[in-house]
């Protein structure tokens, strides 16, 4: 029973609405071989479930009673249902937590939207946000997804047009070459749509105390002028502090934040950046 009131206590709230609309946020069906599950989309194409985890549980409040039932997403995003998750709960066949076969309840703010839904903060509202990241072993790829899953919006992976070495020997050496000739790898992503972003996050590993200098190419290619740009970094020792600089020559008239150094992040720490930056 302590198990279960840990969780409680650690996972907030859903809503169930149980609109098909494209980019409607609320419950919507699969298509095809998946016409009979379900998931729950936020708008713009963020969704509950997270590709780092098993299971994530969110409460939803349906019929905006003030009264939410705990729900569980696998990776994918698909809803648990008339199962035992991963992580040992029983959901019934509406996807409900039960225990002994009653649905667990929670009394929220009728109409809560859950984790997600309640992190956008005032100055997102009505925002595009871009996370964008580089990684060369997976580090800042999973920093990146869940930073993304906290901030919303839409996720761009940056890739070099030439991969990197595989051996990390050879990466060390030829990262530093490109440092010391202040280089310009080219890349192999674009975003097509950079215009239509308000506030773009950044995420590199450390490289030699700075950003890998496809950070800097990837940022040297476009107008980033109006735009709010988060830079965050995962790092074996340095912080994000000596990179600060070189973001900042290379986003040009683009404003640039707060820096973070993303190992080992919470969703709460994951907030509490973004509202120190305003959003």
């Amino acid at each position: 029973m302590k198990r279960i009131w840990k969780l409680v206590l650690a996972i907030c709230v859903l809503t169930i609405g149980m609109a098909s609309t494209a980019f409607a946020a609320g419950w919507t069906t699969g298509q095809g071989a998946n016409s009979s599950r379900w998931w729950y989309d936020l708008g713009n194409g963020q969704y509950y479930g997270t590709p780092t985890s098993a299971v994530e549980w969110q409460w939803l409040d349906g019929n905006k009673d003030g009264i939410a039932e705990c729900y569980a997403f696998d990776r994918e995003g698909w809803m648990y249902a008339g199962t035992t998750t991963p992580d040992g709960y029983t959901v019934n066949g509406d996807g409900a937590w039960t225990v002994n076969g009653a649905v667990q309840t929670m009394a929220v703010t009728a109409g809560y939207g859950g984790t997600r839904a309640q992190a956008q903060q005032p100055g997102t509202a009505g925002k595009k946000v871009l996370t964008a990241y580089f990684s060369k072993t997976g580090t800042t790829k999973e920093a990146a997804e869940k930073i993304h899953s906290v901030a919303g919006g839409d996720l761009f992976e940056i890739r070099p047009a030439v991969a990197y070495p595989s051996g990390y020997q050879s990466t060390v050496d030829q990262a530093r070459r490109e440092l010391d000739q202040n280089a310009r790898p080219a890349v192999a992503s674009h975003v097509e749509n950079m215009n239509d972003y308000d506030i773009i996050l950044v995420g590199f590993p450390i490289w030699w105390h700075t950003t890998p200098m496809v950070v800097n190419t990837f940022l040297e290619s476009y107008d980033l002028s109006g735009k709010t740009i988060l830079p965050f970094c995962t790092s074996g020792g340095s912080g994000i502090e000596e990179s600060m600089a070189g973001v900042r020559a290379s986003v040009g008239n683009g404003t640039v934040g707060t820096g973070l150094t993303a190992n080992s992040l919470t969703d709460e720490q994951i907030r509490s950046w973004l509202a120190e930056n305003g959003l």
